[in-house]
């Protein structure tokens, strides 16, 4: 008696292939089994779709996990996904879903008047897959950082702790024992220090001071926290407009009602992107 099941004509196929802005680095081993080039992307599914609906299936990062190993068969651990190809994916996703227009409603910032607009998914893919990462910063002729992009769990891990420490600050304001709200409020900005020291250290990869390389992660840390100013200063700047350019691209437009210009520019928030 044959196992294969006669439906299987009807499970999902791949509707759009695409090239991985990273080209295939950064991967933890195991992580993504595949051609870069060439990564077959399907439809969500019925369950997919009410997961990504779930508020906390969202906010822990856990639905966008699942969704996306679902739809991706190349991706083994999407935690593993290195913070480049994260939109990527979750676009091509939704174009695969729902087709590459975006319906988007903006007021104008000029008359105030409310217009809809299209925005094509494709051209933000096209914008990601012509960027490279830049994973070197050169402090001076002795001093060199090479850094990586943070995985996607990394970045739903720091994205939380911010949330939670941002939420415990409007919370403080709220008590009216004024030596009890200094105490928190300077925790939280404590915390808020050592969970940006942390980010750091996760995206730097090593560093190399003339010819000795320096990975022990410990030796890194003690370093970040007691570097001059102006040096923490030059990678604060660097991994920000690293970040800056691997945001999702904006589309010029003109307001229907006094044509003055303006931008549109989709959030890729899983909570209103997958509608």
């Amino acid at each position: 008696m044959s196992n294969t099941n006669p439906l299987q004509q009807y499970f999902r196929q791949p509707k759009i292939f695409i090239s991985l802005p990273s080209k295939g680095l950064y991967y933890a081993s195991g992580s993504f089994q595949g051609d870069y080039n060439n990564v077959p992307i399907m439809s969500m599914t019925g369950m997919d779709e009410i997961l990504m609906k779930t508020p906390d299936a969202l906010f822990n990062g856990e639905a966008a996990f699942k969704v996306i190993e679902s739809c991706c068969p190349f991706v083994k651990n999407a935690r593993q996904i290195p913070s480049t190809d994260v939109d990527t994916f979750l676009t091509a996703i939704r174009i695969a879903t729902y087709g590459n227009i975006l319906n988007i409603s903006q007021d104008c910032k000029q008359c105030g008047a409310e217009n809809d607009y299209e925005f094509d998914l494709q051209n933000t893919v096209t914008y990601f897959q012509n960027l490279r990462f830049i994973n070197e910063i050169k402090i001076d002729d002795t001093l060199t950082i090479s850094i990586r992009p943070l995985s996607y769990e990394q970045i739903n891990y720091f994205g939380l702790e911010n949330f939670k420490l941002q939420k415990t600050v409007a919370q403080a304001y709220n008590i009216t024992d004024e030596e009890e709200k200094i105490r928190i409020t300077d925790q939280v900005f404590a915390d808020l220090s050592e969970l940006q020291l942390a980010l750091y250290l996760a995206s730097i990869e090593q560093v190399k001071i003339n010819n000795q390389i320096v990975t022990d992660q410990e030796h890194i840390y003690e370093w970040l926290k007691n570097m001059d100013r102006d040096v923490f200063n030059l990678i604060k700047s660097k991994l920000e407009a690293n970040k800056s350019q691997w945001e999702i691209s904006e589309q010029p437009v003109k307001c229907g009602q006094c044509e003055a210009d303006n931008i549109i520019k989709p959030i890729l928030d899983q909570t209103n992107f997958f509608v």
